[in-house]
């Protein structure tokens, strides 16, 4: 049994109401309300008790009725910007921190969301809540179309393991467009010229104790040490707004060239930049259409490949995880065993997923 919690600030529910994880607005975009959608296995421990199907509607969780009204305002200004990019409009660099502000939101909303219906399964006590996740660490979207006037909303990879430990990145698909969003600390804050951590390590507590070296103040190409093996429009923010907290990590970015790429510096945000063969450029702060992407996929295609894709990209930054060697030996192993037990489960997933493209 999981105890009511916010999925906002984490605490008892006050007043408590009802937060739509997928705005309804968002819902009413995609397709009928009412429509029914599965939502993971009934038993996570038994896929043949077969899936959840029930409508987006009553996809809701507790939270405090002033949280909710807090963050309404997010809701309010990310509509147009939904709304724009569906229409293929121009959108400027505000948009973007904007919708990555969402981004964050329904990310850690969904691992949250899942934890309540698949009751805990991993018994995991979550350490943060919405409104402690969104702008705070690195983000990237990678942007894909798919052809033709679709209608309908699926994520994908939120009912992983990897997921589950680590809700760093996930898969959204809105009518016929689908979304890739990551988010980790300094995901390449130091190839895009930031101050990064020499050393990492995972502490007892699983915490994180990071050591801080000065940036190189030029951007390395790659950005990221993988690449997409689908084409489209790939979107970088970096955040540091949590290492302005650290008096001994803040001394580092404050230097001319953090302030120079940063959209508020005091805010811990960085601009938006967007790739551009070899390596990033700024986003334009007047609205632009150059997000469009250049590549238009088959729709069924696309909505096939973003599946081995966004499994990829979890095991990719389980990958990036601190340095285990400050724990104890049987916390080692406990940690290790959990990152072996996701890699082996996303690598499972996308094997089936090539064997039923070869039958197709």
């Amino acid at each position: 049994m999981v105890e009511k919690f916010c999925v906002f600030c984490g605490q008892k529910p006050e007043l408590e109401s009802k937060e739509h994880i997928i705005p309804q607005w968002l819902i009413e975009l995609t397709g009928n309300p009412k429509r029914s959608a599965e939502f993971g296995y009934k038993d996570i421990e038994n896929p043949k008790a077969g899936k959840r199907s029930y409508s987006f509607d009553n996809f809701k969780f507790p939270s405090c009725e002033s949280c909710n009204h807090r963050f309404s305002k997010l809701e309010a200004a990310v509509k147009p910007v939904v709304h724009k990019m569906l229409s293929d409009d121009s959108l400027s660099a505000s948009d973007f921190n904007t919708l990555l502000d969402w981004f964050d939101k329904v990310r850690i909303g969904l691992w949250l969301g899942f934890q309540y219906l698949d009751k805990n399964p991993a018994g995991i006590t979550p350490k943060f809540h919405i409104e402690k996740r969104i702008g705070l660490s690195d983000r990237m979207l990678a942007i894909f179309k798919g052809d033709g006037d679709k209608e309908g909303l699926n994520w994908i990879g939120c009912d992983l393991p990897s997921f589950v430990h680590t809700p760093s990145c996930f898969s959204l698909r809105i009518n016929n467009y689908c979304f890739l969003n990551m988010s980790y600390n300094d995901l390449f804050s130091r190839r895009l010229g930031f101050p990064y951590p020499n050393e990492s390590f995972m502490l007892e507590d699983e915490r994180t104790l990071s050591i801080f070296t000065k940036g190189r103040d030029r951007v390395m190409a790659p950005i990221l040490r993988k690449t997409f093996s689908l084409h489209g429009t790939e979107i970088y923010q970096p955040m540091f707004l949590e290492r302005l907290n650290d008096p001994i990590a803040r001394r580092f970015y404050d230097t001319e060239y953090v302030h120079i790429n940063s959209m508020s510096w005091e805010r811990g945000i960085g601009k938006v930049f967007m790739k551009h063969r070899p390596g990033l450029q700024e986003y334009a702060i007047s609205p632009s259409k150059a997000w469009i992407p250049s590549r238009t996929y088959t729709f069924e295609a696309l909505l096939f490949e973003m599946q081995p894709l966004t499994f990829e990209w979890q095991t990719y930054i389980d990958g990036r995880a601190p340095s285990l060697e400050k724990l104890s030996k049987e916390k080692r192993q406990q940690v290790r065993g959990i990152y072996r037990w996701n890699r082996m489960h996303n690598t499972k997933m996308i094997q089936l997923l090539r064997e039923i493209e070869k039958k197709s």
